[in-house]
C-alpha cells in the first residue's frame, strides 16, 4: 500500500490541487458576488427584488448534478457559446455557490439589531454608510458560521465536478482506482486527504470567526 501510495501519490496531488482550485474560486466569486444578490433581495423594487429571489430559489432547489450538464450542454445550445468542461466547473461553482451565499447574507442582515440602524441615524450617516460601517461588517460576523459551514460544504462539493471528466481529487482517485483494481485504498486515501482539509479549513475558518466576533453587538 505504502508503495502504491508513493508511485500514485504526485497525480493525487495534482488532482488536490485542481480540487483547491475550483474551491477557492467557488469561495473568492461566491463570497464577491452573493453580497450584491442579498442586497438584491431585500431591495424595495420589484425589478431588482424578483429576478433576484428567482436567481437563488432556482440555484438552491435544484441539484447540482442537473446544472452542470445545463450549463455545459444547454446553454450553449441557447447562446451559441461553448465552454470547456474545466470553464463549466468554474462557472457552476461560482454560480451555484453565490446562490447560497446570497442566503447566508441575507440571514445576516435580518439578524442586525434595528437599534443599529436606529442608531446610525441618529449619527447623521448617509444610506451608503449605514450598509458600509454598521450593517455589512455586523451581518458578517453573524453569519460566520452558516459562511463557514457554506465554504466546507464547497469543498466536498467539488467532488461532484469528477461528472465532467475535470481531473480533480475525485477524477483521479476514479482513474487510479479503475487502473490498479484496488478502489477502496485510494477512495480511503482520498476521504483522508478530504477530512485533512476539511479539518484545516474549519480551523482557519474559526480564527476568522474569532477576529470578526469583535463587530458583534451583544
Amino acid at each position: 500500500m505504502l508503495d502504491s501510495l508513493i508511485l500514485y501519490g504526485p497525480a493525487l496531488l495534482r488532482g488536490l490541487s485542481l480540487t483547491m482550485f475550483y474551491f477557492v474560486l467557488g469561495a473568492v466569486g461566491s463570497m464577491v458576488l452573493g453580497l450584491p444578490v442579498a442586497l438584491g433581495i431585500g431591495n424595495p423594487a420589484r425589478l431588482i427584488r424578483y429576478p433576484a429571489i428567482t436567481f437563488v430559489e432556482f440555484f438552491r432547489n435544484t441539484p447540482i448534478l442537473v446544472q452542470l450538464f445545463w450549463i455545459h450542454f444547454a446553454l450553449p445550445a441557447i447562446t451559441g457559446i461553448s465552454t470547456t468542461a474545466e470553464q463549466t466547473a468554474g462557472i457552476a461553482v461560482v454560480v451555484v455557490m453565490t446562490a447560497y451565499m446570497a442566503e447566508v447574507y441575507r440571514g445576516g442582515f435580518n439578524a442586525v439589531a434595528k437599534g443599529q440602524l436606529e442608531a446610525a441615524s441618529a449619527l447623521g450617516l448617509r444610506p451608503a454608510q449605514k450598509w458600509r460601517l454598521v450593517i455589512i461588517p455586523q451581518a458578517i460576523a453573524i453569519a460566520m458560521p452558516a459562511i463557514a459551514n457554506t465554504l466546507i460544504a464547497l469543498l466536498k462539493a467539488t467532488a461532484i465536478l469528477s461528472i465532467l471528466s475535470v481531473p480533480e481529487l475525485m477524477r483521479v482517485t476514479s482513474r487510479i482506482s479503475d487502473y490498479t483494481a484496488d478502489p477502496i485504498f485510494f477512495y480511503s486515501a482520498s476521504a483522508a486527504i478530504y477530512v485533512a482539509c476539511g479539518l484545516l479549513l474549519s480551523l482557519c475558518l474559526s480564527m476568522v470567526e474569532k477576529r470578526f466576533n469583535r463587530w458583534r453587538v451583544i
